[in-house]
């Protein structure tokens, strides 16, 4: 692979070990893939696994030394970067039976780590919804390391990135550079599969779940095929665009998907497909929706133990159907609520008024957190209005030991008042 003399001068060590380790992996990645040479990122988004992931035990000392081993003799990042949220917010993780040892633990690692991104350079938004603090421009390459944000990059503004994991984006993030592959190319960046709405569905009627509904089943269908959504409105705003890209995230290993009309590559149907015929087309209809909820609630017990939302973090939309439903209201003695959103979010929540509602009514409204990963402590039955969450809380496996309900964000509202899942009829 061919290399610039900046990158043969990181490769060769001479811009210290840390960025000679990171060179090496990109080149090892760019060789796997068949990349002829790096292209130049202009920004990161990093998920370091002693933030997220691991923060504590042996897997979180695994991840300490194999990250900071990258960061040796490197004294700041070369692109401006982001950061995935937290792992849990310490201040609630008892209430999510996490025990006071392993708290005190994550402590230390998770905080000693955020500490040395920060220092580095990183901005600490600490949020799956980067595209808030730092939206990135069409054609820009760029390096994330989470599922739905790099979906949204390629589909809602175009920029390019690969389906890059936390070592990729971290080691990109430090060398500036990214292997040339996959959708960083033009032609890999086609769709494949037409995915249409069947007529006895009404997207204006659409609720956030469903939305996640829709993506979800679309998903089944088109399976790894590069899909185009046509039919769609054009006005969907940041929550319905969220709800629907966000499973599509978490079910595929998809690095972009394309909305006619709205994703910058996809202003007609035939372009997004590039002029070639679609290899299929799939038609989405109310049974394939009701399916979705099905599969994804694995559930039998109405009784709930905790709600947990969101994954990706909830928008000012969520926040406020939230604060409308629970206002003057207590959410059920014993039921476990939590609500998580950006911290950026989470002031202009204050200053509506929001998250006073939504806190008063028994709610631990919190940010900067990732619910789904930490929610995999919890035990009992769960209810969600994400399906990328309810994914990893049980696997869509009725054997796994958290049961979820999925449903809108109304829907788990409501739930939290009475403590019990109204089933849809």
């Amino acid at each position: 692979m061919y290399l610039d003399v900046v990158e043969e001068r990181m490769l060769s060590g001479k811009e210290g070990a840390g960025r000679k380790k990171a060179m090496e992996i990109l080149c090892a990645i760019g060789d796997g893939v068949g990349a002829e040479r790096m292209v130049k990122i202009t920004y990161a988004h990093l998920m370091p696994p002693d933030v997220m992931f691991f923060p504590y035990g042996r897997q979180g000392q695994w991840a300490h030394d194999m990250t900071w081993e990258l960061l040796q003799e490197v004294d700041r990042f070369k692109v401006p970067a982001t950061i995935e949220p937290m792992f849990v917010d310490l201040n609630i993780a008892s209430q999510m039976e996490f025990s006071d040892s392993t708290i005190e633990e994550m402590r230390q690692i998770m905080g000693a780590a955020t500490a040395h991104y920060e220092k580095l350079g990183v901005i600490p938004n600490y949020s799956a919804l980067p595209f808030y603090v730092y939206p990135t421009r069409f054609g820009q390459h760029i390096s994330i390391a989470e599922s739905n944000a790099i979906l949204w990059a390629n589909t809602i503004y175009g920029s390019r990135c690969e389906r890059d994991d936390g070592i990729t984006s971290l080691a990109s993030a430090i060398t500036g550079c990214a292997p040339e592959a996959g959708v960083h190319l033009a032609e890999n960046r086609f769709a494949e599969v037409v995915v249409r709405l069947k007529d006895d569905l009404d997207i204006t009627e659409f609720t956030d779940g469903d939305y996640d509904a829709l993506s979800f089943a679309a998903s089944r269908k088109t399976r790894e095929k590069t899909p185009v959504f046509t039919g769609l409105p054009t006005s969907m705003g940041y929550t319905q665009l969220k709800h629907l890209i966000a499973p599509i995230a978490v079910e595929s290993g998809l690095a972009i998907m394309h909305i006619v009309g709205v994703t910058p590559e996809a202003p007609t149907l035939d372009a997004a497909l590039g002029g070639k015929k679609p290899v299929d087309e799939v038609l989405i209809d109310r049974q394939d929706i009701e399916a979705a909820y099905e599969i994804t609630s694995t559930a039998t017990d109405e009784h709930i133990d905790y709600i947990m939302m969101g994954c990706p973090h909830l928008t000012m939309v969520e926040l406020k159907e939230l604060a409308e439903v629970l206002q003057g209201k207590k959410i059920k003695e014993g039921l476990k609520f939590i609500a998580v959103t950006t911290h950026s979010l989470l002031k202009v929540a204050e200053d509506m008024g929001y998250a006073q509602a939504i806190r008063e009514a028994g709610v631990m409204l919190t940010a900067d957190m990732c619910i789904a990963f930490s929610g995999t402590q919890a035990t009992g039955v769960i209810a969600t209005n994400s399906i990328k969450a309810a994914f990893f809380y049980s696997g869509f496996s009725s054997k796994a030991k958290r049961s979820v309900w999925f449903g809108s964000t109304k829907d788990c509202a409501r739930a939290a008042l009475t403590g019990k899942w109204e089933r849809r009829k």
